[in-house]
């Protein structure tokens, strides 16, 4: 696979090593001519210092028979431009953008970026499933819906109940039950059992609902 990352900075660097090694061809733009003598000396890919956002680099660096471009610098404008000039300009089958602020996850996807990660999100996400009982797999429509998992301990509430039955709120769908070392696809009329770890699509307004429902724990809430 031809890959170019645009963008030589941490992020940049971490995609080229997992790349690399696999036998991908990449190559890596930069502005930064520091940045792109590092990159030379370090990696065997063809390091470019140029703006990706100007279309001859973008020619140079051979995106015109790219599989993949991956604008991940630090700024989401650049990263805006790149991805819709790969897209609309050179045709690039895969194009991912990266989101530095949350915020503009929305503008992306406005534009037709449909590919997009979000590195704050994402760590964000990582910190957060280390300290809560429900883990965020992953956000979707621009943060409206998560996919997230959950153990169905002993004594919840929709421990021995069919889904139709368990009170989720509009919208909410059961997407999976991993029950010992089987993988239920569940319906309507499927019985949640204690112990069993649910994947569930919900919106994000709806996760804390949806985690007391099963937990049967109340969220607290601060007084004045």
């Amino acid at each position: 696979m031809y890959v170019v990352i645009v963008g030589g900075g941490r992020v940049g660097r971490d995609i080229a090593e997992l790349l690399l090694p696999e036998g991908h061809d990449v190559v890596i733009l930069d502005t930064d001519e520091e940045t792109c003598n590092l990159l030379t000396r370090e990696y065997d890919a063809l390091v470019i210092k140029g703006d990706g956002t100007d279309i001859e680099y973008l020619k140079e660096s051979g995106v015109n028979k790219a599989d993949a471009l991956l604008a991940v610098t630090g700024d989401d404008k650049v990263n805006l431009i790149v991805c819709q000039l790969a897209q609309k300009l050179f045709n690039v089958p895969k194009v991912v953008g990266r989101i530095n602020n949350p915020k503009n996850e929305a503008v992306f996807t406005t534009l037709g970026i449909k590919a997009t990660v979000s590195t704050t999100r994402a760590s964000a996400l990582y910190i957060k499933n280390e300290i809560t009982e429900e883990r965020t797999v992953l956000t979707i429509a621009g943060g409206k819906a998560e996919i997230i998992e959950l153990q169905i301990k002993k004594h919840s509430p929709v421990a021995n109940t069919r889904i139709k039955n368990a009170g989720f709120p509009k919208g909410v769908h059961v997407l999976s039950i991993v029950r010992g070392d089987k993988t239920i696809f569940p319906d309507e009329n499927t019985t949640l059992r204690s112990n069993d770890l649910v994947t569930i699509l919900a919106r994000t307004n709806s996760v804390a609902e949806v985690k007391e429902l099963i937990n049967g724990k109340k969220r607290f809430k601060f007084g004045i």
